[in-house]
């Protein structure tokens, strides 16, 4: 290169690892990366936390509704069984649990049909 040549361009061309804008890129991109994990995690965790909740409260309904009170219950999340996707409610009688209501993915209020007919 000519002695007439900008600084600039003689830090670009010359062969010595990263320029200075490769490594200011390189490091925006972490932080950008950091940014958006610190964003997505809190987010994620709140949803989980209120679905859980949401889950718990409409379990308690049901068992309470099929059963009585005292039936301890329990909801667990459950993407591997096709008919019962999403979140499920369990009541506890004896040594076994018993399927008492399906609440989907997104829980809410649960269906609840009497069993005895009318």
């Amino acid at each position: 290169m000519d002695d007439d040549d900008p600084r600039e361009l003689l830090e670009y061309e010359s062969g010595d690892g990263a320029s200075a804008w490769q490594r200011r890129r390189r490091v925006l991109r972490w932080v950008a990366l950091i940014a958006l994990v610190g964003m997505l995690v809190p987010t994620a965790l709140g949803t989980y936390s209120t679905a859980r909740s949401t889950a718990a409260q409409s379990c308690r309904i049901a068992v309470d509704f099929y059963a009585d009170e005292r039936t301890p219950s329990r909801v667990a999340f459950e993407l591997l069984s096709p008919d019962a996707l999403g979140w499920n409610c369990y009541a506890q009688l004896g040594n076994a649990e018993v399927l008492v209501a399906v609440l989907g993915l997104i829980p809410g209020t649960p269906r609840l049909v009497s069993r005895v007919g009318v």
